[in-house]
């Protein structure tokens, strides 16, 4: 008998609870804020609190662990440089969970998971080669079609 373990469960079954959570873990981290439910907040709160000690701390066993929870090593730059350098000092509270109000067509809480800290989430710039930027636009030739029957 395992005490104090948090069990995640919605109504869909456990596979697409899991594949829940972890869109809702990658939604927060790549857009800072992320409104939903107030039970899917809960849930997400303290996996975000988890995830952020991950962070502060680059090793091997800590990367392994976010590929594991989010699948792309794309934005590790962004958890170690931005979000483990700025949580760094911090000991807890992460986010702030802002209730804001009921939903009108099923009445269900709607709240907003939020950092308790500003971070600036910088998003990868497009690379653009020097010959397309140099490149004029070609104007494609205006033609008209015209039905049969018509002149």
């Amino acid at each position: 008998m395992r005490h104090r373990d948090k069990k995640i469960k919605f109504t869909s079954g456990q596979d697409a609870n899991s594949m829940l959570v972890r869109k809702l873990l990658f939604n927060f981290f790549s857009k800072g804020k992320i409104k939903t439910t107030l039970s899917k907040i809960k849930i997400l709160k303290s996996l975000v609190e988890s995830t952020v000690e991950k962070m502060k701390e680059e090793t091997e066993a800590n990367k392994n662990y976010l590929l594991k929870k989010f699948g792309n090593k794309n934005l590790f730059p962004l958890f170690f440089k931005n979000i483990g350098v700025t949580m760094k000092e911090k000991k807890g509270g992460y986010v702030r969970v802002v209730r804001i109000g009921t939903r009108i067509s099923d009445g269900s809480e709607i709240a907003q998971l939020e950092w308790t800290h500003p971070i600036v989430i910088e998003k990868p710039k497009e690379k653009i080669s020097a010959a397309a930027k140099t490149a004029p636009l070609k104007e494609k030739p205006a033609i008209k079609k015209l039905k049969k029957g018509t002149k």
